[in-house]
């Protein structure tokens, strides 16, 4: 779709620096974290169930730190397109790929606002570990909100495939679920409890002994209703981009006259 709003110079730039700012934060995040966060979390309830002693390099597991990076990435070869680098051009104005990672990031925000937000706490402000908390905002509401307003723009001028399209954007979520689950068993790191029947299962009964059969019942059924939430994202994102497309060719459409 030419001259989208997203195509203009001063549009392009911003993105850009957007972009790069958000790889050199996740880098700190990440290279920080061995150093300086983890041995500081032990009051944290994230660092009694997830972390398990593991470096910084497994950080990168978390959803919101693949889903941040996939964006920033993005949003640098999308502004480099946009600037005049021609392939660059063709392979980011994709709204199948634009779709996904809106879609990941969007996730990434609804889940930590209504399943971990309320598990999360602030860390110390002492020197070193305050900025964190700096880099959780940007990661879990500033890169959310900016990138899924950008999906109200659109720079592909056809109407999307709900189903097909959503089913697609399936593939990385459920990949993930499993090398999550797997690795987890492996060296006992996982990026989220619910990814741990036993770590679900030790938060909701306490007292009583580890279920297995249930528990991974329980992996299941989470599992399948975070499918069930990013393919119902999915489709509604979809659903907002064939409005707006549906709207622009009206708009633009000629006036008939009236005989």
């Amino acid at each position: 779709m030419k001259n989208s709003k997203l195509e203009s110079k001063p549009v392009s730039v911003f993105l850009l620096i957007f972009g790069v700012l958000g790889l050199l934060l996740m880098a700190h995040h990440i290279f920080s974290y061995e150093a300086i966060l983890r041995p500081r979390m032990d009051y944290l309830l994230e660092n009694k169930i997830i972390t398990n002693g593991v470096s910084g390099a497994a950080f990168l597991r978390m959803f919101t730190n693949e889903s941040n990076i996939f964006v920033d990435i993005f949003l640098i070869l999308f502004a480099l397109g946009n600037l005049g680098v021609k392939p660059l051009y063709k392979f980011t104005h994709n709204e199948l790929l634009r779709g996904a990672i809106t879609l990941y990031i969007c996730v990434t925000g609804i889940i930590y606002f209504t399943v971990l937000l309320p598990f999360s706490q602030s860390f110390p402000m002492e020197k070193g570990i305050w900025f964190s908390n700096i880099i959780n905002v940007w990661n879990h509401l500033i890169v959310p909100v900016v990138f899924t307003a950008l999906w109200f723009f659109p720079v592909e001028n056809k109407i999307l495939p709900k189903v097909k399209n959503s089913l697609i954007n399936l593939i990385f979520p459920i990949l993930y679920f499993i090398m999550c689950i797997i690795l987890g068993a492996i060296d006992g790191f996982y990026p989220y409890p619910f990814l741990n029947g036993q770590q679900m299962w030790e938060m909701l009964f306490k007292d009583k002994p580890y279920d297995s059969l249930i528990g991974t019942l329980m992996l299941v059924a989470v599992v399948i209703i975070l499918s069930g939430v990013f393919f119902g994202v999915s489709t509604g994102l979809i659903a907002i981009h064939n409005k707006r497309v549906t709207k622009g060719k009206t708009e633009k459409a000629p006036a008939t006259s009236v005989k």
